[in-house]
């Protein structure tokens, strides 16, 4: 008769082969096959200089028969310094271009088409020689057949379909992957163990097809991978993480974390009361491998490993796992192991001490929008930063056409994971056509300089004075004024009895909206009159000093 501690100990042993066999890795692998093509397009020389406009030398349609999607690889090119190719899907008219740098960051893949046809075409720059493409195999997607093993805890699928557009699907092992402050990504360590597997990202992802078949985002939703920044430890339940980066768009030349504009706050957490997995997972018709999300119950996480009822399908693998209260990301889904009766899903906990140092580690100034505007002669900058290391500030840069000249300087705000707004108003600018950037310094002079905006600053229709501002003042206001030509102007301050008490300027101004400052330390507390004088224009304002 066996003793109780063996019955224990019996019984512990099963429950764990139990535990060990209902947990498995929740990827789902893009169903296709792969098929050649011969498709070579001639080599081109340029014949003009390189400030010549590239011209279309050669175009072609590949088709397939009745195939939902299909991906092209470029066995060989050259593309030069300016030319590139632009790949347009037949079936929803989204594109893509490649260059020489992109296409090589593409691994010399396009982006994923909807549609059994894409059209595609070549331009030469006419400084370049030797242009040409050749295209060998076709990646063709297969209609969707079956699904793979579920994690639902419980009785029902409760995921509800969403759109966190800071969380994407990893194909081609069928994960999900994130966007976290530093502008990186998060996976699961599984999902990253191929270099030739995870390679592209995709973010606003449509519905499947009714009968499950995946459709792609168009191609300035896609990001190619780079798969030499892979971070990844497979080591099973509360040690499978990974973090990898992207490319910028070739589309759009933005990193995701600038194209979605946001990310996943993170954070050392394992005791959230209800935990949230948002993600890619598989499921029936048009929601299969489509982002969804669920809410369920903490089941007893510790230490590196989160534990957790919440809904889970393969697909999943890679997804956030959340704090549903915070809407923090406390750690990385990975493993499925829920069943209707008991159970429960699992991933790995930021208390990982190389899962956080690998997400922690370098956050820079991540520059998330930069934007101009114009009002009355004056330009206002505002910019965003999702992140920030090391910020002393922004040297804020003009140009009319030459050199770009410094006309300030915006304090950072060091060190922080908080996303920050930042703004600035440039005030009386000239009429004229003029560009922007900002100069970001770190404390230790390093810099960088951001995108371009430009801005175009047109001359009034007719002159005009405004009021004072503030007013009632003391000691000093500002005053507006506007002259729609070139013209001799003066302004001057009168007491009640009709004095001229000051000058606030007198000479030739160009064209345009302008603004001074009125110093009224020497006058006494009362009510007077500023007059302006231009051409054939006089107008009068009432100011009130109180001191």
């Amino acid at each position: 008769m066996k003793s109780s501690l063996q019955t224990f100990f019996i019984s512990a042993v099963l429950s764990l082969l139990v535990f060990i066999t209902n947990s498995f890795a929740q990827t789902a692998p893009l169903q296709y096959y792969i098929q050649s093509y011969h498709l070579e397009s001639g080599v081109f020389d340029g014949k003009g200089s390189p400030e010549n406009n590239p011209v279309e030398v050669f175009s072609s349609i590949i088709e397939l028969h009745s195939v939902p999607w299909i991906q092209l690889h470029f066995s060989d090119s050259n593309l030069g310094d300016g030319s590139y190719i632009i790949i347009k899907s037949v079936y929803d008219g989204l594109w893509q271009k490649l260059n020489s740098v992109s296409l090589e960051q593409w691994n010399n893949f396009s982006a994923y088409f909807n549609g059994n046809a894409v059209e595609i075409k070549l331009f030469l720059a006419q400084s370049d020689k030797q242009v040409f493409i050749h295209i060998d195999e076709i990646i063709v997607g297969e209609w969707y057949e079956g699904e793979l093993p579920l994690s639902i805890c419980g009785s029902t699928d409760d995921r509800e379909l969403s759109n966190q557009q800071a969380t994407g699907r990893l194909l081609s092992p069928g994960c999900t992957g994130w966007i976290i402050p530093n502008g990186k990504i998060v996976s699961a360590g599984h999902c990253l163990t191929s270099a030739t597997g995870s390679t592209v990202l995709q973010f606003n992802v449509p519905p499947s097809l009714p009968n499950g078949t995946v459709q792609h985002p168009g191609p300035e939703d896609q990001y190619s991978v780079n798969v030499s920044t892979r971070i990844f430890v497979n080591g099973g339940i509360g040690d499978d993480w990974g973090v990898i980066e992207a490319y910028p768009n070739s589309v759009t030349n933005l990193l995701p974390i600038q194209a979605q504009g946001t990310y996943w706050p993170l954070a050392q957490n394992y005791s959230p009361d209800s935990i949230r997995i948002t993600g890619y997972g598989t499921a029936t018709g048009v929601r299969n491998q489509v982002q969804q999300t669920h809410v369920g119950p903490n089941a007893g996480s510790s230490g590196t490993t989160m534990r957790y009822r919440t809904d889970t399908t393969g697909g999943n693998s890679g997804s956030p796992v959340i704090d549903a209260l915070t809407n923090v990301a406390v750690g990385v889904h990975t493993h499925g192991g829920c069943t209707s009766s008991g159970g429960n899903n699992n991933g790995t906990s930021f208390f990982s001490t190389a899962f956080w140092d690998a997400v922690e580690q370098g956050i820079p100034v991540e520059l998330i929008s930069f934007r101009a505007s114009v009002f009355e002669g004056a330009v206002e900058l505002n910019w965003m930063t999702a992140t920030e290391t090391n910020n002393s500030g922004f040297e804020i840069q003009r140009s009319s056409g030459g050199d770009f000249e410094t006309i300030d300087f915006v304090d950072g705000n060091g060190t922080t994971t908080e996303p920050n707004s930042y703004s600035y108003i440039d005030r009386d600018v000239p009429v004229g056509t003029f560009t922007y950037r900002l100069k970001q310094i770190d404390f230790d002079g390093s810099f960088e300089y951001s995108q371009i905006v430009e801005v175009t600053i047109p001359a009034p229709v007719a002159f005009a004075l405004d009021q004072n501002y503030p007013n009632p003042f003391n000691p000093s206001t500002r005053i507006k004024f506007a002259i729609p030509e070139e013209s001799d102007v003066r302004m001057s301050v009168y007491n009640t009895l009709g004095q001229e008490v000051a000058e606030i300027l007198s000479g030739r101004l160009r064209e345009g909206f302008h603004e001074v400052e009125f110093d009224a330390g020497s006058l006494t507390s009362g009510i007077y009159f500023y007059r302006l004088e231009a051409e054939k224009f006089v107008d009068v304002k009432k100011m009130i000093i109180i001191k």
